[in-house]
């Protein structure tokens, strides 16, 4: 009779089987040259899951000192996950494992004979410290036999750090949104105050914080891959209107001016707006940086087929040096710490079909732009 399991099959190999494919592991120059000392823990297992080779990743996260205690056992077993004892037929045979992101990986490479990646989050040892692990489960064929290769990796500070991150973006949002609405609220109250010139300045510079909190919670969830779109029907002509409103009072402007193009096409196109005005931004606030005061920035928008051009010009000069990294994250010429605002360009550009690009000359100025579908 089988060994009886609420998820996974609980059957395991015998022990002359699985002493023969440890075997074909066990003194291979590939393996030890190349896969025995990355920093992940890398294991092989036959088909019943269980462990035929692992790597000193593996060792040193289990806290063993030599691989022969773990041929046999299964990766929760390993690692000493406290579910892999609750059934007898180990890892992945217990109600609890129907939720695993391991056990799932290697049943679904199983399943595809395809490459299969999860997280898992794990709960280890007496003292139950808590993981996040990402897993890859990847089919291996070796001897007319079938193995799966499994890699992981603990992803605790990545998962950490997006969880603080998430929270951080919520409650400051929160705090932005009740401060404009008071000082909204003392705007109606006190309409005949002499303080009225100093309330909109603090407006001001509130509206500018809040921008700038929307646009790194922007960068982290396209970087994450979190991006919502939320296309609506929304006029060119709207789009630079407000852009030009957005940055009349700004203190990058100190004396320039920003005009728009009178060579400008103005028709309906349907695209998230909020990410389309925020690479836009970021486009029109390099170009007044790269201003002299007393200069001339100039935005326009042409229609192209089934796309439309917004573009930016100002007669700055880009240095070949700079060119050719202006796109890479963290890389800026106003010193550490900065670098996001070219990066982000292109990073929120793909989210809307779109592609930013530039052209720069001393004869001609510089002159960035993005073409985005119409549709």
């Amino acid at each position: 009779m089988g060994l009886h399991t609420k998820y996974a099959p609980a059957e395991r190999a015998n022990p002359e089987k699985l002493k023969k494919q440890s075997k074909y592991f066990e003194n291979n120059n590939l393996l030890d040259n190349f896969l025995r000392n990355i920093p992940a823990i890398f294991i092989i297992i036959n088909e019943q899951r269980q462990i035929v080779y692992l790597n000193n990743g593996a060792l040193e996260f289990s806290g063993l000192s030599e691989a022969a205690p773990a041929i046999g056992k299964r990766p929760g077993e390993l690692i000493g996950c406290i579910h892999s004892d609750e059934e007898e037929g180990g890892c992945g045979t217990s109600e609890s494992c129907t939720y695993c992101g391991a056990v799932n990986a290697v049943l679904e490479s199983q399943r595809t004979s395809e490459k299969a990646v999860m997280d898992c989050r794990l709960i280890v040892g007496p003292e139950e410290n808590a993981y996040d692990l990402r897993v890859w489960a990847t089919p291996l064929a070796f001897k007319n036999e079938k193995f799966t290769m499994v890699t992981i990796q603990d992803i605790r500070n990545e998962k950490w750090r997006g969880f603080l991150e998430r929270i951080f973006f919520h409650d400051l949002l929160n705090i932005m949104t009740a401060l404009l609405g008071n000082i909204e609220l003392y705007k109606l109250e006190n309409q005949n105050s002499k303080n009225n010139d100093h309330i909109h300045h603090i407006d001001t510079i509130a509206g500018y914080l809040l921008q700038e909190i929307e646009s790194q919670r922007l960068i982290m969830n396209a970087e994450n891959d979190l991006l919502k779109i939320n296309p609506e029907l929304v006029n060119s002509k709207d789009i630079l209107s407000e852009l030009i409103e957005l940055y009349r009072n700004n203190q990058l402007i100190n004396g320039k001016r920003i005009k728009v193009s009178p060579n400008s096409e103005f028709i309906d196109m349907l695209t998230d707006k909020i990410i389309l005005r925020r690479i836009l931004g970021n486009i029109l606030k390099n170009a007044l940086e790269a201003t002299p005061e007393g200069g001339l920035v100039t935005i326009g928008c042409l229609k192209k087929n089934s796309m439309m051009n917004f573009w930016v010009h100002n007669s700055g000069f880009i240095p070949r040096d700079v060119q050719i990294q202006i796109f890479t994250r963290s890389f800026s010429t106003k010193g550490n710490g900065r670098g996001l605002g070219c990066y982000s360009m292109k990073l929120l550009s793909r989210f809307l079909d779109g592609e930013v690009s530039f052209s720069t000359s001393k004869e001609k100025g510089t002159i960035f732009k993005i073409d985005l579908p119409l549709k």
